[in-house]
């Protein structure tokens, strides 16, 4: 007798999804590995919602997928799906742009199956994950702006050069992002309501704050998948960050602050 393939192994699926591009979904999540182990993936009618914070409570990211981003999608009530991230991230690595990617999610197994130029398939299992998340987080903030996405990665890029901190500074008409190292070592970039690279500006009032650049770093692979990033602070209070990708799907991102250096 023939052994069951891994579809019939998962004869009858409690979710069945379907990714139209396994690139952007590595994007997608490969953030939150970077701050997590393993993560629960909630599906629901309307979209695919996760949410993780790093052990040191230092940044929170939440990611949502909603049912419009695929090319498949049906479940069964709400569904749990908990996977190692690692494992997720490295089997997903293996599609390439425009590779779909399918998940067929029991209670206990999740099938993933990349068609690319040969249909490969993955079985995980479908673990227990528990994490103690706060509610929706909604913060008042004194600056809000939106930025082209390659111009934070730039940011973050240089002022990692002089230091491990990078400080957001809102006055006037003016965005900067600086970093300030031993003796004069220093960075600065300045974006005006006149910058083609700042596509918007609201200061209720002018705020300074400094965040931690190696989270900033580990986290902005999603900006990959965003034309413009949403930039929202106040000073001394925790970053809000939001990516949206041309499918529809939305990151956020909230870190909190650290001491001026």
């Amino acid at each position: 007798m023939p052994l069951p393939s891994l579809e019939e192994r998962i004869s009858e699926p409690k979710a069945r999804l379907r990714f139209p591009d396994a690139k952007v979904l590595r994007q997608l999540v490969e953030g939150l590995g970077k701050l997590l182990e393993e993560a629960r993936f909630t599906i629901r009618e309307d979209g695919v919602h996760v949410v993780g914070m790093d052990p040191g409570k230092m940044a929170l990211m939440e990611v949502h997928m909603p049912r419009e981003a695929f090319l498949e999608y049906e479940v069964q009530g709400e569904v749990e799906m908990g996977l190692n991230l690692e494992s997720f991230i490295n089997i997903v690595k293996r599609g390439r742009k425009g590779d779909t990617v399918l998940l067929l999610v029991s209670d206990d197994k999740v099938l993933i199956r990349i068609d690319a130029g040969t249909i490969k398939r993955y079985l995980l299992p479908n673990i227990e994950v528990v994490s103690e998340i706060p509610g929706e987080l909604k913060l008042e903030h004194d600056v809000e702006a939106s930025v082209i996405s390659d111009v934070i990665q730039k940011a973050v890029k240089d002022a990692e050069i002089v230091s491990n901190t990078l400080i957001i500074e809102a006055e006037d008409d003016t965005l900067k992002f600086k970093a300030r190292g031993e003796g004069t070592r220093s960075v600065e970039v300045r974006l005006t309501t006149e910058s083609a690279s700042l596509l918007y500006l609201n200061i209720s009032n002018p705020a300074t704050s400094a965040y931690d650049l190696q989270y900033l770093k580990n986290t902005l692979s999603i900006a990959k998948v965003a034309e413009a990033v949403d930039v929202k602070f106040s000073s001394d209070k925790p970053l809000e960050m939001v990516f949206k990708s041309p499918e529809g799907s939305r990151v956020r991102l909230f870190l909190a602050p650290v001491a001026l250096e």
